[in-house]
């Protein structure tokens, strides 16, 4: 799949396609300041710029430094997203019914009662299938957090045994969904309104213990600790050798660097003598050129027809502006 890796091939992909700044908001080689729009440009200091106007004219800046093509993938990619976000809001606004209720026959009422008994019936036979996906669901989910948990290095709490439970909860009532032929919405809604509550709260308390959790998970970065250097890119750790003046991968860390406390040591300030700089090696290239290809492996793949929707039909009073990205 081709992706542009400088700003002019950007430039350019968007003129092919026909994508106008003014209409979709993103402004490629231009330092636009007004609200609600996303660019790329380079800086008097040769530094490459990402950035998004919030709607109320605040800027976040989404990367800024001198990887060119670190920079057009990221707008390349968030770009990208908008793309869907638009084709699914045409293809919503533009979708029509075949038919309504004022088009059904007048003796169609007991024809359409056997129709669903009998649908019910074959969904009924798919019951033991979705009684061992509902057991898997929570011994799958199980596996996931304590595979996460081993793979952040970090102790994740009640959120180990929580998320599978919830998982399993979901998949029980969107299961009951699909056996009584009603949409999940309808059934929400037609459960009594104290269930509702305490269903929502259980819900509400996962992603409250999901957000504690992720307090404690580091950021990418220098840690320093009894002048010990270290370095976090995603998952993995480095450690610096004074005496080799070389980075090699460190699989343990001292334990104050995955606790509560892990932001006193992300600095380098207590780190006594120089160093090469992590972003010189092959480990930080690599991290780097994994992060790029991330989101490349996903499928886009909708199953609309995209055919008829063109940039023509471009909204941006649909595109969220009060998020940093």
């Amino acid at each position: 799949m081709y992706q542009p890796k400088t700003i002019e091939e950007l430039k350019a992909w968007f003129k092919e396609n026909g994508y106008e700044p003014a209409k979709t908001r993103f402004f490629v080689g231009v330092d636009f300041r007004a609200p609600k729009a996303f660019g790329i440009y380079k800086n008097e200091f040769g530094e490459f710029v990402v950035y998004k106007n919030k709607a109320d004219g605040t800027r976040a800046i989404r990367y800024q430094g001198d990887d060119e093509e670190f920079a057009v993938h990221e707008l390349y990619q968030r770009f990208q997203e908008e793309i869907i976000n638009q084709q699914t809001r045409w293809t919503a606004d533009n979708r029509r019914p075949e038919w309504d209720a004022g088009n059904r026959q007048t003796n169609s009422f007991d024809f359409d009662i056997y129709e669903m008994k009998r649908q019910r019936s074959e969904r009924g036979k798919k019951m033991p299938f979705i009684v061992v996906g509902v057991f898997l669901s929570f011994i799958l989910s199980l596996v996931f957090m304590t595979w996460l948990q081993a793979k952040l290095n970090m102790n994740l709490g009640m959120l180990v045994p929580a998320v599978p439970v919830l998982a399993m909860v979901i998949l029980m009532f969107l299961s009951y969904s699909y056996l009584e032929g009603v949409k999940p919405a309808d059934l929400y809604r037609s459960i009594h309104p104290r269930t509702r509550i305490i269903f929502t709260a259980v819900i509400f308390w996962v992603v409250f213990l999901a957000s504690l959790a992720s307090l404690n998970i580091q950021s990418n970065g220098y840690y320093s600790i009894n002048n010990n250097l270290y370095y976090r890119a995603g998952s993995d750790w480095y450690h610096y050798d004074d005496s080799d003046r070389d980075w090699e991968r460190s699989f343990t860390v001292p334990s104050q660097l995955t606790s509560s406390s892990w932001r006193d040591y992300n600095n380098t300030g207590s780190h006594h003598g120089s160093y090469d700089s992590f972003e010189r090696t092959s480990y930080y290239i690599e991290w780097q050129a994994d992060r790029r290809n991330y989101s490349e492996s996903r499928d886009n793949d909708s199953d609309y027809d995209n055919d008829s929707w063109s940039s023509d039909d471009w909204d941006s009073g649909y595109t969220d502006w009060n998020s940093d990205w």
